[in-house]
């Protein structure tokens, strides 16, 4: 197993992109009912909510999670401020066996909170969703290979400080040089040794204990 670790990646961005009021309709798609039924619930004073100047409803994220817990409807640990603070690791790879493998070690040994995605289009949607600290991508997957993936997430201010971790069996000189030009933060190859993995997961993510 080759392993290579580069520069520690950029900051997150700031924490105050999140939006103050939610409409209806993000009311709706936050709690799995139909519009309708929010606007019921407005109507009736169960869900408090503000009208804006053109008499449009907007509801405070304060009354959304208030609002949730008293009626058990399940809310994202985001919106309730209640994130886990386990590591949280994207494992993207279209080989089943192995991905199942990286996910069973880290989730056990290393006390990660971990997910899979099987294809480089399904990464996208997972990290969204997710929000994963690390991202441990295969280079050769059949729809969207590792480097488009890779420039995807470096081209959105939401995903850019995300630390990318190479991973693949097939290393040239001209696949490490690609992996170097396209900031991915570290090189694992396959076949990997997973303690190997686990530290460098933990070096990327703390560069200053790995000291």
């Amino acid at each position: 197993m080759s392993v290579q670790k580069k520069k520690t990646r950029r900051p997150a961005p700031g924490q105050n992109s999140e939006p103050t009021y939610f409409t209806t309709y993000q009311i709706s798609k936050f709690l799995g009912v139909s519009l309708p039924t929010v606007v019921n619930w407005v109507n009736s004073d169960r869900l408090r909510a503000h009208r804006t100047p053109g008499g449009h409803r907007r509801i405070t994220k304060a009354d959304l999670v208030s609002f949730a817990k008293e009626y058990n409807y399940p809310l994202s640990e985001e919106l309730l401020g209640e994130r886990s603070e386990q590591t949280r690791v994207l494992v993207v790879d279209d080989e089943h066996d192995f991905s199942d493998m990286v996910r069973d070690y880290l989730s056990l040994r290393g006390k990660m909170e971990v997910e899979v995605a099987d294809s480089g289009f399904a990464a996208g949607f997972t990290v969204a969703r997710f929000k994963p600290d690390v991202i441990l991508m295969d280079i050769m997957m059949p729809d969207m290979n590792g480097f488009e993936v890779v420039r995807m997430l470096r081209g959105s201010k939401d995903t850019a400080h995300i630390p990318v971790i190479a991973c693949t069996a097939f290393l040239d000189a001209q696949v490490e040089r690609r992996i170097q030009e396209e900031e991915f933060d570290g090189l694992v190859q396959k076949p990997i040794k997973l303690d190997e993995l686990l530290s460098l997961i933990r070096s990327t993510l703390n560069p200053e204990e790995a000291r």
